[in-house]
């Protein structure tokens, strides 16, 4: 049996010796890519463990990205209807996105009206203003389209939500004292 395996891998080597092509130092090679690889074994997870990391996070900064797109979003409500004007609460929107969000989140997004002109007034209205109340900074802030839904909705219809529900509020009563009865 010893004698077999002795000329199987003679036979082997001298195969291998012929199909390895001539380099110099082809035995070394060889050794260097068995130590290389068993030096990743020994090292396993830690090559893998960075990508593996990144392909996790990336769907949370993304949803952290749509997230603050939608915050710092000017909608139709914060414009004057028919025009590019920005209402009241666009102006604070406005002054709040350049004064309260983080530095690197100071960008504004305008949401695409139905006419493209219309659309260019409001971005045009919007840069205006946040160069006006950027006080003279190097760069001002960017101002973007965007195509994403609002989901705002204009204060007085809130307003007069609540003014509702609190109109057919019952008037607070105490219950009726009992006797010491039980009557």
């Amino acid at each position: 049996m010893t004698a077999r395996f002795v000329k199987i891998t003679v036979l082997t080597l001298v195969c291998f010796a012929f199909v390895v092509p001539a380099k110099a130092n082809w035995l070394g090679d060889v050794w260097r890519s068995i130590v290389r690889d068993t030096k990743r074994r020994h090292c396993w997870p830690e090559p893998f463990v960075c990508p593996d990391r990144h392909d996790v996070r990336a769907p949370l900064a993304l949803m952290v990205n749509n997230g603050w797109r939608i915050q710092n979003m000017l909608a139709d409500h914060h414009f004057v209807e028919g025009t590019g004007e920005l209402t009241e609460a666009g102006r604070r929107k406005v002054r709040w996105v350049l004064t309260e969000a983080p530095a690197e989140r100071r960008i504004i997004y305008v949401h695409k009206a139905e006419e493209a002109k219309l659309t260019a007034e409001r971005v045009d209205n919007t840069q205006k203003l946040a160069a006006k109340l950027s006080n003279g900074e190097d760069r001002p802030p960017l101002v973007l389209e965007t195509g994403v839904p609002a989901r705002g909705w204009p204060a007085a219809e809130v307003d007069l939500i609540n003014r509702k529900f609190e109109a057919t509020t019952p008037d607070p009563r105490l219950p009726k004292p009992q006797n010491d009865t039980g009557e």
